[in-house]
């Protein structure tokens, strides 16, 4: 398949998604339910997932699609990784910052990356060699596109930072990481500071922050972002520098602090 092919799909995934979910958080508060690692799931969030499967299994019959409410099913080197909302506690709350993430990942490395926020009328999206970008998203009105481009900040002193989440389930070392980390640097804080953020890393794709430290995530939390950032001129790495998806957090930064990022981040470690 083609990045234009991949591209054309993930648009369409990307209204499927919104059109269902749109629909019960317009209708008000949704009901929660519990999950054995003490994470929010709605009926909408595997609606939604089932309705992008379902999708998939017609377009890309061949290819493997992991997610976050319903698993893993199929064998191939391509895959796609969906999260139906992320960010259910605002979706079930009412509150607009939340997405649906879509990834495709081809011989162990993510390609093309679609974030959209329905209820903030805004999307983000990337393929490799193609740019990033963002647009206005309301009902079938895209909007014209913008291309996306990180900041020039070149000191971890100066710069902006974005963490998240901030939760009492989160490891205790990762959170002091990620509030030391932010003492270290200008600006920033949690991820809830920012008003129309539904992912932090979009934050860096636009310029709005020099990076987001993504305290504990799983792949489908981070997949999506991946080449958004690195499309904009960002770079992306866990936290010992590498590109795993299975580590359990992520940083991504506008390319010139990240080595201070990292550097921040493993020095507290060191001395946990």
């Amino acid at each position: 398949m083609t990045a234009t092919e991949d591209l054309e799909l993930i648009q369409q995934l990307a209204d499927t998604a919104d059109g269902i979910s749109a629909q019960y958080f317009a209708a008000g508060a949704v009901p929660t339910q519990t999950k054995a690692d003490g994470s929010p799931v709605t009926q909408a969030d595997r609606e939604v997932e089932q309705a992008l499967r379902n999708q998939l299994r017609d377009s890309r019959p061949g290819d493997l699609v992991i997610g976050e409410e319903l698993g893993s099913h199929g064998t191939a080197s391509r895959r796609w990784i969906l999260d139906p909302i992320d960010g259910t506690a605002n979706f079930s709350a009412g509150r607009p910052q939340w997405s649906t993430l879509l990834a495709v990942e081809a011989n162990d490395e993510v390609v093309t990356g679609m974030i959209s926020a329905p209820a903030l009328r805004r999307r983000w999206w990337a393929s490799r060699s193609a740019g990033a970008w963002t647009s206005s998203s309301a009902g079938e009105d895209r909007g014209r596109r913008e291309p996306l481009a990180v900041s020039s900040i070149a000191t971890l002193d100066k710069a902006t930072i974005a963490i998240w989440p901030l939760a009492s389930w989160v490891p205790p070392q990762r959170d002091a990481a990620g509030r030391h980390l932010v003492e270290l640097s200008a600006n920033g804080g949690p991820l809830s500071d920012w008003a129309d953020a539904c992912h932090g890393a979009m934050l860096v794709a636009a310029g709005v922050a020099d990076a987001f430290f993504h305290i504990a995530a799983d792949p489908w939390d981070i997949a999506a972002a991946v080449p958004i950032v690195e499309e904009a001129g960002g770079t992306f790495s866990d936290l010992d520098g590498g590109r795993s998806l299975t580590t359990r957090a992520a940083i991504y930064t506008n390319g010139r602090i990240h080595s201070q990022v990292l550097d921040a981040l493993q020095s507290t470690a060191a001395e946990s």
